[in-house]
């Protein structure tokens, strides 16, 4: 995952160079993966008609957008 660190060193999932028809299968995938914990989707179109998904939970997206505060509970 070369752009890990751009999303913080949680586990949020960064899946890249998906074919277009291979995005709703891989986001099933995550879902089924996380569960009811998914809060973030982002589906980013990079070269070459392949894509980059990401899935985050609320914990991993806070985490990203804001490193310094302290996890919930």
């Amino acid at each position: 995952m070369p752009d890990a660190a751009a999303y913080g060193s949680g586990t949020a999932e960064q899946i890249d160079g998906i074919p277009l028809f291979l995005i709703p299968k891989t986001i099933a995938e995550q879902i089924r993966k996380k569960h009811e914990s998914v809060f973030l989707i982002t589906v980013e179109r990079k070269f070459m008609h392949r894509y980059t998904v990401i899935v985050e939970t609320h914990d991993e997206y806070d985490r990203r957008v804001n490193p310094e505060a302290p996890l919930r509970s």
